[in-house]
């Protein structure tokens, strides 16, 4: 359900684009580093987005350095030092990757729940929540318990699935944090949580017509989208991303304008992009 909230890369400058890999590459080490190597392969570009909202709101300075790794063990690249942030976002990736590898295990039925069970296997690789973010873990499985109830229920209202979801989002973008801070992570996690699972249920729509598996689009729409449809979920989609764009717009960026950079490519070209591209509704 992730990978949709990435930049468009052409219009980063080339100081915005270095920050941006060396984020995603930072937080590929911390999760080797945190929650173990195989956690790498639940990496994606949502959780590198977080990282650069929690470092604004967090009021704290990436540092990063010229490295090798695995993927790139002849040339150094940028890749931001493993912080407290990075450790965050790591645990709170893999928290939601094992609680969702859970759920689909037991949602799943037939072949599906045979692959389910053989994805499920990598749950045993990722290290268990740290003592501290249990009270998140609990939170968010008590939210993951609701939309599987809903998705059983087969729920036609695409809102009320996009809400849980983004209720989950929520708090994980906000947890740790105090006063307005908070609040206004709390508003970004919600709406950027709804938009992805809209994004998510259009992108599968087909695919999930073919599987037999749950899509609120399928009981809303049955097994076509017409462009009608189309429209109502594009414009769905631009009303959070408006709803998300004055969430970021509230942050303090005087000491990250180059995040300031990446955050407002992402928001305002990045995700406009991939609704258009999903959608077919492009220029």
């Amino acid at each position: 359900m992730f990978g949709y909230v990435k930049p468009l890369v052409p219009e980063l400058k080339v100081k915005e684009n270095e920050l941006y890999k060396a984020t995603y590459c930072g937080l590929c080490k911390a999760m080797g580093k945190t929650t173990g190597c195989l956690s790498k392969m639940t990496l994606n570009y949502d959780f590198a987005y977080l990282a650069l909202i929690r470092y604004v709101l967090e009021g704290r300075q990436a540092t990063a350095k010229m490295r090798r790794c695995a993927v790139h063990p002849f040339k150094k690249q940028p890749m931001l030092e493993t912080d407290d942030t990075l450790r965050y976002c790591a645990r709170s990736s893999v928290i939601l990757t094992r609680l969702k590898l859970k759920d689909n295990i037991n949602d799943s039925h037939g072949m599906a729940k045979i692959k389910a069970r053989i994805a499920g296997f990598l749950r045993i690789f990722l290290k268990k929540t740290d003592k501290e973010l249990v009270p998140l873990e609990e939170k968010v499985c008590e939210l993951i318990d609701e939309l599987s109830a809903l998705e059983k229920e087969k729920c036609s209202f695409i809102d009320t699935v996009a809400d849980i979801f983004g209720k989950i989002l929520s708090e994980i973008t906000s947890f740790g944090l105090e006063g307005v801070n908070k609040r206004i992570a709390e508003d970004i996690g919600i709406h950027l949580g709804r938009w992805i699972y809209v994004m998510d249920a259009c992108d599968d729509y087909y695919d999930d017509i073919k599987k037999d598996s749950y899509n609120p689009l399928i009981y809303s729409f049955g097994t076509e989208l017409s462009s009608e449809n189309k429209y109502a979920l594009r414009c769905a989609a631009m009303l959070e991303l408006e709803a998300l764009s004055r969430a970021t717009e509230l942050l303090d960026y005087s000491s990250h304008q180059d995040v300031y950079g990446i955050i407002k490519n992402v928001l305002y070209l990045g995700m406009v992009s991939q609704t258009d591209k999903i959608l077919g509704t492009g220029e």
